[in-house]
């Protein structure tokens, strides 16, 4: 009985055994992703968004042979969108799931915390949210590169486009916390160096419901233009509550920053036209990989057009995995080495990741929102900037 029970035990744990090495091969077969996902406040709209543009560029990149031989998986962790969770997410993602890269709906009052932590995780991070310029200047990290658009990018971009337009004074409405403030001091710099005026600066808390007595303020006595900084839910409200007083109407030129965004396009309607609005990626944009891109996310979730953001993840996917490739290998070192000055053709056109300071250089698309075909509020290319056309030179501060 003692030697059956030996037996039974010697076969159990060699099995336990097997068992335990064929998940530790699977596992070394894979590369996983951590995908963080806001799940709460204004921003809780477009995680379907990310969440869709993520799997899409993992399918198709395993379907093309994956990374350096291996296949990619997404680990997607959601958080409440403060600095905390978006660590503790990060944290689970690495230690518990096993992630190499970092990645999702990381904005600015997040992104520095978690760019602090990535040392210790031993991960690296492609940002596709946040746009504060510390995070490739005085903050800069090794372990952290950033797809999508800066905030001097977005500037450069409406500084080019708004030099010959005959705009002599400003109001500004931004969100109330580090992006808005940020984006509302960089446009007072730009239209100040171009000889125009700053009238009203008004700050909005995040998850303001009601903008009335933002608006009564900016229709008394409005500038000739408006530069909103708004996101998420609030942008709906702002656009749809001054839509009742004709506010837009009062300005000669209204520019956005991330206010008329795709996913909130069709909740706003007619209370967008003619704002115009900068944006890393829009349907129609010129481009092979850009149509392919298109074509395939329609064709995946049944005609839905893709968003910027979209598109920025998806061309975060593909430099991981070019990185990957380049370095033939998913040591941590060797693949931050390849991403470093890494250039690459991306859904987004030519994309080259600066080795100073991890920013990538890649285009930036003016739109106006006008009447499409089918009736319904959409975007109108104006002027696609190349990346060298935009890019601002390596912040001195940036120490890697």
């Amino acid at each position: 009985m003692r030697m059956t029970t030996n037996r039974w035990l010697m076969g159990a744990a060699t099995g336990a055994a097997a068992l335990l090495a064929a998940s530790a091969a699977l596992a070394e077969d894979t590369i996983k992703i951590g995908a963080l996902l806001i799940d709460a406040g204004p921003l809780a709209g477009l995680k379907e968004s990310q969440t869709k543009a993520i799997n899409l560029a993992i399918e198709q990149i395993n379907a093309a042979g994956g990374a350096a031989g291996k296949k990619l998986e997404p680990v997607f962790i959601t958080y409440a969108g403060t600095p905390d969770t978006a660590v503790d997410g990060a944290t689970r993602a690495v230690q518990k799931d096993g992630a190499l890269f970092l990645t999702g709906m990381d904005t600015s009052a997040v992104s520095p915390a978690l760019s602090a932590k990535l040392g210790s995780l031993n991960a690296l991070m492609v940002e596709v949210f946040a746009q504060a310029d510390p995070l490739t200047g005085k903050g800069c990290n090794p372990n952290y590169f950033r797809a999508n658009v800066n905030d001097s990018m977005l500037m450069n971009a409406v500084g080019d486009f708004l030099k010959d337009k005959p705009i002599k004074s400003w109001d500004i409405i931004a969100v109330d916390y580090s992006s808005g403030r940020d984006a509302a001091q960089k446009f007072q710099a730009l239209v100040k160096s171009q000889g125009a005026t700053v009238g009203k600066l008004l700050f909005a808390p995040s998850g303001t419901a009601d903008f009335g007595a933002k608006i009564s303020e900016l229709g008394a006595n409005p500038s000739e233009g408006l530069y909103v900084t708004i996101f998420g839910s609030d942008a709906i409200n702002l656009a749809k509550q001054q839509a009742q007083f004709g506010l837009f109407a009062k300005y000669k030129m209204v520019i956005g920053n991330s206010f008329v965004i795709p996913q909130v396009l069709p909740a706003m309607g007619d209370a967008a036209l003619d704002v115009y609005q900068t944006l890393g990626f829009v349907p129609g944009e010129p481009g092979a990989q850009a149509d392919a891109f298109v074509k395939a996310y329609k064709e995946r979730y049944n005609g839905e057009q893709p968003a910027y953001t979209s598109a920025d993840q998806y061309a975060a996917i593909q430099l991981m995995a070019a990185a990957i490739n380049k370095a033939n290998s998913t040591d941590v070192a060797a693949v931050r080495a390849a991403m470093s000055g890494l250039t690459a053709d991306t859904v987004l056109g030519p994309a080259e990741v600066r080795a100073a300071d991890h920013q990538t250089a890649r285009p930036i698309v003016m739109n106006q929102i006008v009447k499409g075909p089918d009736g319904r509020a959409a975007y109108e290319i104006k002027k696609v900037f190349t990346g060298s056309e935009v890019m601002a030179p390596v912040d001195p501060a940036c120490k890697m």
